[in-house]
């Protein structure tokens, strides 16, 4: 608890000499579920203009990677909620799009959080020695943790974005390794969307229901990385 405390203190230091990046986390960590709750409804009103979209025009692809990337990168919807509606009204002629789309928009987040966060970072880790220290000597080994992040169903694609640019992780290992760790779970929710005739079957039905073990496989997986990436290395 005391721990916890001493947390919360020291980033409130921080956030007083940079306010921008106590902003930040509290954009991330609340306004992808209120640009859910605006625009899911939004894309449902208009789902038979979206199916009818023209993917052999390259104004409308270049639009609607624009779209989806902004969308993603500044935490106006979740990657999965986006995945799953994509694959519900548009089908799999849009999948390299979004895959596309959240590449750009781990830059746009990087690039978001790498100008926020400025010696924050430094800041925090400097009270937190064995943390930096532990970091230091991972830091070789950061696409491991990057991949078991991104892999992760429960850590939102935006706060993951804010924290690898807060640590410094580096934006071309970031697209590398999350990228490959965001595939599977994209591709699963996103075939989910493709096999169902509205949102309620969606969430009702063996599209996703029917596979919430391979959501607890993930979760099970990105939890033993993370944990093995932080874990100190045996004395020899």
């Amino acid at each position: 608890m005391e721990k916890k405390q001493g947390f919360f203190k020291e980033f409130k230091e921080a956030s007083r000499t940079n306010p921008l990046m106590a902003f930040a986390f509290l954009w991330v960590s609340i306004m992808p579920s209120l640009g859910t709750l605006v625009l899911v409804p939004f894309a449902l009103s208009n789902s038979q203009a979206l199916m009818e979209l023209n993917f052999l025009d390259p104004f409308t692809v270049l639009t609607g990677l624009i779209v989806a990337a902004a969308l993603m990168g500044f935490a106006l919807m979740p990657t999965t909620m986006l995945a799953a509606i994509s694959g519900f009204l548009l089908g799999w002629k849009s999948f390299f799009g979004l895959v596309l789309g959240y590449t750009l928009a781990t830059l746009i987040g990087y690039a978001w959080g790498k100008n926020i966060s400025k010696n924050s970072g430094e800041f925090l880790l400097e009270k937190y020695p064995k943390a930096k220290s532990l970091l230091d000597q991972k830091k070789g080994k950061i696409g491991e943790l990057i991949f078991f992040v991104r892999l992760s169903p429960i850590i939102p694609f935006a706060l993951s974005n804010l924290l690898f640019a807060f640590l410094k992780s580096g934006w071309k290992k970031l697209i590398i390794f999350g990228t490959i760790g965001m595939l599977p779970r994209t591709t699963l929710v996103f075939l989910s969307g493709t096999l169902v005739s509205d949102m309620y079957q969606a969430l009702q039905t063996d599209g996703i229901s029917g596979k919430g073990w391979i959501f607890t496989v993930f979760l099970l997986v990105s939890f033993w990385g993370i944990w093995k990436f932080f874990s100190l290395e045996k004395k020899k």
